[in-house]
C-alpha cells in the first residue's frame, strides 16, 4: 500500500515537473516572438529543461538581447553565456531569472564586460491582487569600464506596485554597498569607495498609455496628471559625504525637474569643501555655504560629528541649499521620437 502511494506520488511529481518545464518553454518562446514583433533582436541557442526533482528550470545558452527603451534611446545590447528560468518551492508564484557566465552590456559607444557572483531577477507570476514585487539582485560585480575597473559587493532593487486611490503608484527600494569606482579623483570628489547607499521612493502618476507616444508627450501627460517622485528616504555614505535626503520632485512648464525637501548632512563644511575642490560648484558659493552651515551645525545629543538639517530646493535648473544656490543641474533633453519599448 505504502509502496503504491509512493509510486503514485512519484508519477504525479514527474508529470508536474514536465508540465512546469513545458510551460516555461512555451512561455519563453512566446516572449521571444512578442519581442521580435516589437522590433527587438533576441538570439539564443537551444533551451534545455532541468532542475529535477526540486525545481523546474529552463536553461537558455548564448543569450543576446538588443533594442532601445525610453531612457536608452541610443539602444543597448546585453549578452550572457546563459540564462536560467526557474520555478521552485516554496515560491511557485515567482519566476527566477538568473544570468551565468561572462556577460557584456553595450550602449552607444560604451562596452561594459563584467562578471557577477549572482545576477537574479524575481518576477511575480500570480496576476491576482495584491500585487507582488519585482526584485533585482546583483552580487559580486566585477566590471571593466572605459575609465577602469568597477566593483560592487551588493545591489538590490525592489519594485512594488501600489494600488488604491489617487495616490497609487510604484514604490522603489534600493540598497547598494561597497561600490568601488575607477581611478580618477576628478570623476568622484568623495573618494573611490561608496560605502553604502539606500533609497525609498514612490513614483505616482497615470499608468503608461497603450497609445504610442513620444517621451515628451509621456512626460507632459505625467506632469499634467499631477505625477511626482517622492524621495521618502535617501541615505548616502561616500567618504566625507554622509547625509540623508527627503524631497518631492515634479516637472515644471519646461519639463525640467523641480521640487523641495530637507537635507541632513554630517560634517557639512567638509562635504561642501570636497565638492568645491572638484570644481563642481563655484568657490564663492562654497565659501558662503560653508559659513552658513557652520552656524547651523549642531552636535547630536548622543555625541558624534556635527550635523545640519536644512531645506534643499531645485528650481529652474539650480540646486539650492538653505536658499544658497550651489550648482546648476544639467538640462533634461527629452527625445521627440518613439523608441521601441520592451
Amino acid at each position: 500500500m505504502l509502496l503504491g502511494l509512493a509510486v503514485l506520488a512519484g508519477v504525479a511529481h514527474t508529470f508536474a515537473w514536465l508540465w512546469l518545464t513545458g510551460a516555461l518553454t512555451v512561455g519563453f518562446s512566446d516572449w521571444v516572438t512578442q519581442q521580435r514583433a516589437r522590433g527587438w533582436d533576441v538570439e539564443h541557442a537551444t533551451p534545455e529543461r532541468g532542475g529535477w526533482p526540486f525545481a523546474a528550470r529552463l536553461t537558455v545558452p548564448d543569450f543576446r538581447l538588443a533594442g532601445s527603451t525610453a531612457t536608452l534611446r541610443q539602444g543597448f545590447t546585453w549578452r550572457a553565456g546563459q540564462i536560467a528560468l526557474t520555478v521552485a518551492p516554496p515560491h511557485l508564484d515567482r519566476l527566477s531569472i538568473t544570468a551565468e557566465g561572462p556577460q557584456r552590456l553595450t550602449s552607444g559607444g560604451l562596452t561594459l564586460p563584467y562578471t557577477a557572483d549572482r545576477l537574479r531577477i524575481l518576477l511575480p507570476l500570480d496576476p491576482t491582487p495584491p500585487p507582488r514585487p519585482t526584485e533585482f539582485l546583483l552580487e559580486g560585480l566585477d566590471a571593466t569600464g572605459p575609465e577602469g575597473p568597477v566593483t560592487a559587493s551588493r545591489i538590490l532593487a525592489v519594485i512594488s506596485p501600489e494600488h488604491g486611490g489617487p495616490e497609487a503608484g510604484v514604490h522603489l527600494h534600493l540598497t547598494a554597498s561597497q561600490i568601488v569606482l575607477p581611478p580618477g579623483q576628478a570623476a568622484h570628489p568623495f573618494g573611490r569607495t561608496i560605502e553604502s547607499a539606500t533609497a525609498d521612493a514612490v513614483l505616482t502618476g497615470p499608468p503608461p498609455s497603450p497609445i504610442p507616444m513620444t517621451a515628451v508627450e509621456r512626460a507632459e501627460a505625467w506632469r499634467d496628471a499631477g505625477g511626482r517622485l517622492e524621495l521618502q528616504d535617501v541615505a548616502l555614505r561616500w567618504g566625507p559625504l554622509i547625509g540623508a535626503l527627503r524631497m518631492t520632485l515634479q516637472l515644471d512648464d519646461a519639463l525640467q525637474p523641480q521640487g523641495d525637501g530637507r537635507l541632513v548632512l554630517e560634517r557639512p563644511a567638509e562635504a561642501v569643501g570636497a565638492v568645491a575642490a572638484a570644481r563642481m560648484i563655484d568657490a564663492r558659493a562654497a565659501t558662503g555655504a560653508q559659513a552658513m552651515l557652520a552656524l547651523l551645525a549642531r552636535v547630536p545629543e548622543g555625541g558624534g560629528a556635527p550635523q545640519v538639517d536644512v531645506p534643499v530646493a531645485l528650481e529652474r535648473g539650480t540646486l539650492s541649499l538653505a536658499r544658497i544656490p550651489l550648482l546648476r543641474v544639467p538640462h533634461v533633453a527629452w527625445p521627440r521620437t518613439s523608441p521601441r519599448i520592451l
